[in-house]
């Protein structure tokens, strides 16, 4: 490739050198499976989230149940953070109050500002009621925030005080374009009212509705809530209760301030809870003991496009069905009961189940979600897949498995409130999302012990060819002797004003001028390109010569002669 001059801005040179020399290839690539937690098999690790930074993609969060003793169902929440795109963790704490015994069911997400929001339910555990669904009592809602990428947490801020408070939710509005730029928004709910808090000023206060406390009812009767943020800020809540057939959605376009009247958007869903055998009051898969429910998962791409999508048993396994709105959420597109994600994959026997969905900053919509199958004779396993959309979720087309290996949730499971017959991985996993990239936590037990491993995802792969000869692109001001950037087969080299550097270019542009000559001028080519390699060389010899402390001046006749010959050349074909 011929050396070229090029005046360029400073910010296009990343772009330029990463993709002008590199072929670019669309799809899901793995970066690797990473362990991102290290504990005894008395600190079992489940039901994850993960949030990415979007100040610094590298720094990302995730946090999980952590227990302190698996045998009685008694926990708290792990959070841990990287620096390095997770190829290594670290852990951090939350800061408990007094008379808190336990937390439990984390939400995360990041704002555009840096600041990480996590809610938490703060539990208090009765010894005396042990092995039952009352041993734990919740003690309501609060919000902690992180302003240095998860390694300390400010004090939790509370936000309701109710014990019926559970199933929450949170989501960060980090469009420039909307008028509620940096809202932050969490609701949840559990066969209980949807309740509602939001923060107008970076998490210093929150409040709910309008100017109600936080904590605010906006309907009666809810379930697991999940909540997202389109670019022109509108507010999109969807929700679906457990056992139920329909899958609920509320949507407010005034930053949460009020909201619209409450649509069904999904109807006649195959309940897991409702076509599974149920043991101790949670339903389960065939050779499996952890419990399994459906909840919605949704997100934003595009302008205006929403989806949602949830665990469905209607072909008599666990399969993965969505549904999408082109228009905010004001009409829903396909059949009301919803569209399978990949029709034209067979599972066979496998169980596709607790969906988590979220788009690229670019657009690529993302689903993950757990399979549950026989890998060998009596043996079953758990896989992490993951499948993509590049048309809005009209198609997913593509999907790949990210665990390099599956697991088993036999190993190491936690017994739900005692109970021997209900193990519990679980009841969701973490996933989010960059400008070109999708980060994945989940369970995983290979170890020996219930722990938490990561991977990111990539949807673009860079293949860039090595080339033995030289191949450069000059920036800034080199050309005209101002100092700047040499890309020297894909690698940055700093070019200082009035360098040597600047008249061997010269001569290397000169040599690929001569190279058009004609056939018949073959012979004088030859004895041009001669003596601009040897000019380059007695350029090459005076720096050296310099730098070892002689004085020798630079010259160039010879480059000056050759790239006349170019010019005169250039004149002919004019």
């Amino acid at each position: 490739m011929p050396l070229k001059y090029e005046k360029i801005d400073a910010s296009q040179i990343f772009a330029l050198n990463k993709f002008s020399l590199c072929n670019v290839q669309t799809g899901l690539f793995p970066t690797g499976n990473k362990r991102a937690t290290t504990s005894n098999a008395s600190q079992s690790r489940s039901e994850s989230c993960i949030a990415i930074n979007p100040k610094n993609p590298n720094n990302m969060i995730g946090s999980s149940k952590k227990f302190i003793d698996p045998s009685i169902y008694l926990f708290k929440l792990g959070v841990i953070y990287t620096f390095d795109a997770g190829n290594t963790w670290h852990e951090s704490e939350l800061p408990m109050k007094q008379g808190w015994d336990a937390m439990t069911d984390p939400a995360m997400a990041f704002d555009d500002f840096g600041n990480a929001f996590l809610i938490g339910e703060p539990l208090k555990f009765h010894q005396d009621k042990i092995g039952t669904s009352d041993d734990l009592e919740g003690l309501g809602m609060v919000a902690y925030k992180s302003t240095n990428g998860g390694v300390t947490w400010g004090n939790p801020i509370t936000l309701t005080t109710d014990t019926n408070d559970d199933k929450q939710w949170v989501v960060c509005d980090n469009s420039p374009s909307s008028p509620h730029y940096g809202n932050v928004y969490a609701a949840w709910g559990a066969f209980s009212p949807l309740r509602f808090a939001r923060s107008t000023d970076h998490g210093q206060t929150w409040k709910g509705k309008g100017n109600e406390a936080p904590g605010t009812s906006l309907v009666s009767h809810s379930h697991s809530p999940e909540l997202s943020v389109s670019n022109d800020g509108t507010l999109h809540i969807l929700w679906h209760i457990d056992g139920g057939s329909e899958i609920f959605y509320l949507r407010s376009t005034d930053g949460g301030n009020s909201f619209e009247p409450v649509k069904t958007v999904v109807t006649n869903v195959h309940d897991l809870r409702d076509n599974l055998p149920v043991k101790g009051g949670w339903p389960h898969f065939d050779y499996g003991k952890f419990r399994v429910i459906t909840l919605v998962t949704d997100c934003v791409a595009s302008s205006n496009v929403l989806i949602v999508a949830w665990a469905d048993m209607r072909e008599g396994r666990s399969r993965i069905y969505y549904r999408r709105s082109l228009d905010n959420g004001v009409t829903w597109e396909g059949p009301p009961s919803g569209q399978t994600l990949l029709p034209n994959v067979s599972y066979g026997d496998t169980h596709c189940f607790h969906p988590q969905i979220i788009a690229t900053g670019t657009g690529v919509i993302g689903c993950a979600f757990y399979t549950f199958g026989q890998e060998f004779p009596q043996q079953y396993r758990i896989r992490v897949q993951l499948a993509a959309s590049w048309d809005d979720g009209e198609t997913f087309s593509n999907f790949i498995t990210v665990t390099d290996q599956p697991w088993d949730p036999l190993v190491n499971a936690p017994a739900v409130h005692g109970d021997p017959d209900v193990h519990f991985i679980g009841e969701y996993f973490g996933l989010d999302a960059g400008d070109e990239e999708f980060a994945l936590l989940w369970t995983d037990t290979r170890t020996g012990v219930q722990e938490l491993w990561s991977d990111v995802v990539q949807t673009k792969k860079v293949k860039c060819p090595r080339i033995p000869e030289l191949v450069a692109e000059v920036f800034g001001g080199v050309s005209v002797d101002g100092g700047g950037f040499v890309i020297i087969n894909g690698k940055f080299v700093r070019v200082p004003p009035r360098s040597p550097l600047i008249k061997v270019l010269d001569v290397v542009i000169a040599i690929e001028a001569l190279s058009g000559l004609s056939e018949r001028e073959e012979g004088r080519l030859r004895e041009l390109r001669i003596d601009a390699l040897r000019s380059a060389v007695r350029l090459l010899e005076a720096e050296i010569e310099q730098l070892s402390g002689g004085k020798k001046q630079l010259t160039s006749n010879t480059a000056d002669g050759a790239q006349a010959a170019a010019k005169k050349k250039g004149k002919k074909k004019s």
